[in-house]
C-alpha cells in the first residue's frame, strides 16, 4: 500500500499540513539567508559609521586617554590622603551603559527568532505527523494545523523585534500561548488514541 503512496493522494488536511511545514521551512531558509546577508555587511551597514571608523585615529585617541589617565587621580578611601590614578578599566566601570546598538540587538534577536522558528517547525512536523494519524476529525486537524503553523511564525517575528519594536511582545504573547495550546491539544489526542485498542 505505502509503496504506491504519493503526496497527491493525501487528503485535504494532509496536504494542508505538508504545505504549512514546507512553507515554514522555506521561511526558515530565507531567514537564514537574510542573516547571512546582514552578517556579511551587504545590507544594513551604516556607510557613515564605516567611513568614520576608517578615518578614526586610534593612536591619537589612545595617547589622549593615557595622558588623561595619568593626570586625573581618585582618592584612595582606604588610606586617606593617598590617591590612585584612574585606569582605562575604571572608566569602563563608571560608564555602566551597554555598547550594543539597536541594530546589533535586532540582529541578535533575529538569530534568536530563527532558532525558535527552526525548532518549532521541527516540533510542528514531528507532532503533526502523529496527530495526522490520530482519530481526530479532519475538520479538527485542519483547525489545529491552521492555528499551530502561523503561531510559530508570529512567535518568531515577535522574538526578532524584542527590545527594538514596541509591538514585539504582543506577537510573542499571541504566538507563544497558541503554540503551547496546539501542542497540548495534539498531545492529549495522541495519548487518548494510544489508550484505545485498534479494531481489525
Amino acid at each position: 500500500m505505502w509503496e504506491k503512496f504519493n503526496l497527491t493522494m493525501l487528503p485535504a488536511h494532509g496536504k494542508l499540513f505538508v504545505g504549512i511545514f514546507t512553507a515554514l521551512m522555506l521561511v526558515a531558509m530565507l531567514w537564514a539567508g537574510g542573516l547571512a546577508i546582514i552578517e556579511s555587511g551587504l545590507f544594513g551597514g551604516d556607510e557613515d559609521e564605516m567611513q568614520a571608523q576608517a578615518a578614526y585615529d586610534y593612536q591619537a585617541d589612545l595617547e589622549a586617554i593615557q595622558s588623561d589617565s595619568e593626570a586625573v587621580t581618585a582618592p584612595n578611601w582606604a588610606d586617606s590622603g593617598q590617591e590612585e590614578p584612574i585606569t582605562n578599566e575604571d572608566m569602563g566601570k563608571f560608564a555602566g551603559a551597554s555598547d550594543e546598538t539597536t541594530w546589533e540587538k535586532f540582529v541578535d534577536n533575529l538569530k534568536l527568532g530563527h532558532v525558535h522558528l527552526n525548532g518549532h517547525t521541527a516540533l510542528f512536523f514531528a507532532i503533526g505527523v502523529l496527530f495526522f494519524f490520530s482519530t481526530a476529525s479532519i475538520k479538527r486537524k485542519k483547525l489545529v494545523y491552521w492555528i499551530f503553523g502561523p503561531a510559530i511564525l508570529i512567535h518568531a517575528i515577535g522574538l526578532a523585534g524584542t527590545d527594538t519594536c514596541p509591538y514585539a511582545k504582543i506577537f510573542i504573547y499571541i504566538g507563544g500561548p497558541l503554540i503551547l495550546l496546539s501542542v497540548f491539544y495534539m498531545s492529549l489526542k495522541i495519548f487518548s488514541d494510544l489508550r484505545k485498542k485498534g479494531t481489525a
